[in-house]
């Protein structure tokens, strides 16, 4: 996140002009309240809920209810196959997203973190909303840039990659179709790549470089995926990045550790992710603010 006047440098964030950054974005979501707000060009609702902010280390952190609205479309039971219920085209279905923003005062540029549900993110219907407040208070223009694994996790590169994940892999088309036959029909299936015992599968910078062998792999199994995902592993400590994205192969994107956070009926344990979420939040910052000791 920046603060930016068009012509001007980019501003520390705890004097924009007149204005703190973190102050017009407490003072917008606090506004809010907890009901739902429409959006009618985009046809979406959103509320804030349980929002809680840290006035001393400058963090704001709760969920953004959203969804969408304006269809006409049935909901079926997976087990039957009847439809349950009909959604008319004023109702929306609602996810929960949670989102982190620190907003150092001294500093140009700031970290939020964003919580994509069921493949659906929240950073344009967010931005949004902040930038248009932002520039009515301000005057200024509000960025959200996402940011890379080459400036995020600079502490990630040499980790050692442990698995590559394979999300609805659809290049054994014939073999599917045989077993398909019998009975199976996995829309989630998943294959798993392991490293051998006399050869590894590399470091995580290795899928990031191009010209490396796991980088052109990743271009050759990417089009057949949903995802390409690898686990890597540093200190006893584990990560799942997304790769092979065409559209965010260059955003930090890390799947939820499902043994440090409990996930009930899709929905995350939002006490232990929001913990989990302080750790991901501090290793950032350590990347991205080296040798001046800044974590929340």
């Amino acid at each position: 996140m920046k603060g930016k006047k068009i012509e001007d440098s980019y501003s520390p964030l705890g004097k924009i002009g007149q204005f703190d950054m973190y102050d017009v974005f407490k003072s917008y979501i606090t506004s809010k309240g907890t009901g739902y707000h429409l959006v009618s060009a985009t046809e979406q609702i959103y509320a804030f809920a349980g929002f809680k902010f840290d006035d001393a280390k400058r963090e704001i952190r709760g969920i953004i209810k959203a969804g969408s609205y304006g269809a006409r479309t049935d909901l079926v039971n997976i087990k039957t196959g009847n439809v349950d219920f009909k959604r008319l085209v004023e109702n929306a279905e609602v996810l929960n997203h949670y989102v982190r923003f620190f907003v150092p005062a001294e500093l140009n540029e700031g970290v939020v973190l964003l919580h994509n549900q069921k493949n659906v993110g929240i950073k344009t219907l967010l931005y949004e909303l902040l930038r248009e407040e932002f520039a009515r208070v301000t005057t200024r223009v509000l960025q959200m840039n996402p940011l890379s694994y080459e400036k995020a996790f600079e502490e990630w590169k040499k980790a050692t990659t442990k698995e590559i994940k394979l999300v609805r892999f659809s290049g054994m088309n014939t073999i599917e179709d045989q077993i398909k036959k019998l009975g199976h029909d996995e829309a989630e299936h998943t294959y798993i790549i392991k490293a051998s015992r006399s050869k590894n599968l590399g470091t995580f910078v290795d899928y990031l470089t191009p010209g490396t062998d796991q980088n052109a792999t990743v271009e050759i199994l990417a089009p057949l995926c949903a995802e390409v995902k690898t686990v890597v592993e540093m200190h006893g400590r584990k990560r799942t990045f997304r790769l092979g994205n065409s559209q965010n192969s260059q955003v930090c994107e890390i799947d939820v550790d499902e043994k440090k956070v409990t996930i009930i009926a899709g929905n995350p344990d939002m006490k232990q992710f929001d913990a989990w979420c302080k750790i991901l939040l501090n290793e950032f910052l350590s990347t991205m603010y080296p040798g001046m000791g800044i974590k929340v």
